[in-house]
């Protein structure tokens, strides 16, 4: 939440938005998931199976 919270006040926005979460997700994220073997084996990396679960999570609507 920070992360996305600096995001924003960079960005010159009052408020954290979906897309400042998902700008910073993968650093926040990368170092505490870790993949199961048979993914490791298939040559999957964790930013890359972290994309496809972002990318499926839709934005909340107002």
């Amino acid at each position: 939440m920070r992360c996305a919270r600096a995001r924003a006040l960079l960005r010159g926005g009052e408020f954290v938005i979906p897309d400042d979460i998902k700008g910073c997700a993968l650093a926040v994220l990368r170092h505490r998931v870790r993949l199961a073997p048979e993914l490791d084996i298939e040559g999957l990396e964790v930013d890359h199976v972290l994309r496809q679960l972002l990318d499926q999570v839709p934005a909340p609507r107002l």
